[in-house]
């Protein structure tokens, strides 16, 4: 029987040297550091009472203190989690490698998160090219005019209406004007005599009188049959054979108003008359553009050799004499007083 304990006690003692061995080798020994065996009474193992059974064994090892002891149940080994492997640095291995706690990218559905040769499809936008500086745009000229009364108040005014739809400088028209009929029409005739002789029709009606307003024939000094007052005499005639007609305040002839009516039709569609203040100033404006050839692009303003030469073509010759000392140049005189007027 004392034969049977020893064998008993050898087992347990050679299987806690095992299992130290195999905690020393597999790592575990620091799980297992603070478990502690049951306190075993040696002697009481190898005490005389051969008759004690072994369950009684096993209870006097419990009330040793401890954990209860179960020599019949294999103590299961506690699983640990495996540590991280240590990185071993070489002279051939990386330099930088980033630590545990550094979050690394990930590989999804095969791509790289952080490609590098990804184009860009923003495109750049072209500088834009300077625009051109806008053209002024002319000014549109003035609707026709329908009624007898043309625009006007002042002869100034006239030739401004006139320059609006003829591009013509008003300053040239009063000098013509001043020269051809200045002692009859001024700046300073009242409104309401302009209103009379810038009225169509003035002669029919018998609203003006056809001697101060210009309304008869210059060569024979005699007014027209269309006229309320025709055959009166205003003045002798000049001696001219030839009766063109010459009338109005610019003396325009029947052949000049005809001639130029394909220009003046657009502003005065319905009639037109010499005897007009505004028509006469109209057909003059026509024709000396016509007489000008290249007419020049400023509406106000017109080179002193243009001046001249169209002042000769109106004239006949720029220098005259109408007897009684009465001499001059015609186109010198022009000239004087365009600049004058403007």
């Amino acid at each position: 029987m004392f034969n049977h304990r020893l064998r008993i006690a050898s087992s347990l003692l050679l299987a806690f040297i095992i299992v130290n061995i195999y905690v020393n080798f597999t790592g575990i020994k620091d799980a297992i550091a603070d478990f502690q065996f049951p306190k075993i009474n040696v002697g009481k193992l190898f005490s005389l009472n051969f008759n004690a059974p072994n369950n009684e064994v096993v209870e006097q090892l419990n009330n040793q203190g401890g954990e209860p002891v179960n020599f019949y149940q294999t103590t299961p080994v506690p699983t640990l989690p495996r540590r991280s492997p240590s990185i071993i640095m070489t002279k051939a291995g990386p330099t930088n490698i980033p630590d545990s706690s550094t979050p690394m990218p990930t590989v999804r559905n095969g791509f790289k998160p952080f490609p590098t040769n990804i184009k860009s499809t923003i495109k750049s936008t072209k500088t834009p090219r300077p625009t051109k500086t806008p053209k002024p745009t002319p000014t549109p000229k003035p609707p026709p005019i329908t009624t007898d009364l043309r625009p006007g108040k002042t002869m100034m005014e006239i030739f401004q209406e006139v320059s609006k739809r003829m591009c013509f400088p008003p300053a040239l028209l009063m000098a013509f004007q001043t020269k051809e009929s200045g002692p009859f029409f001024k700046s300073t005739n009242p409104e309401s005599v302009i209103k009379i002789y810038n009225t169509y029709g003035w002669w029919k009606t018998g609203a003006g009188n056809p001697c101060f307003g210009l309304g008869y024939h210059t060569q024979t000094g005699i007014v027209p049959p269309d006229s309320v007052s025709a055959g009166t005499r205003c003045r002798n005639a000049v001696g001219s054979p030839d009766d063109i007609g010459v009338m109005g305040i610019f003396q325009i002839s029947q052949w000049e108003q005809d001639v130029s009516r394909k220009n003046t039709s657009a502003t005065l569609p319905k009639n037109i008359d010499r005897r007009v203040l505004f028509d006469n100033a109209l057909i003059f404006a026509s024709i000396t553009k016509n007489r000008a050839g290249t007419v020049p692009k400023d509406c106000n303003n017109w080179p002193d050799d243009v001046i001249k030469m169209v002042a000769e073509k109106h004239h006949g010759v720029c220098n005259y004499n109408y007897g009684n000392g009465n001499t001059g140049n015609y186109c010198t005189d022009i000239l004087k007083l365009y600049k004058q007027y403007k």
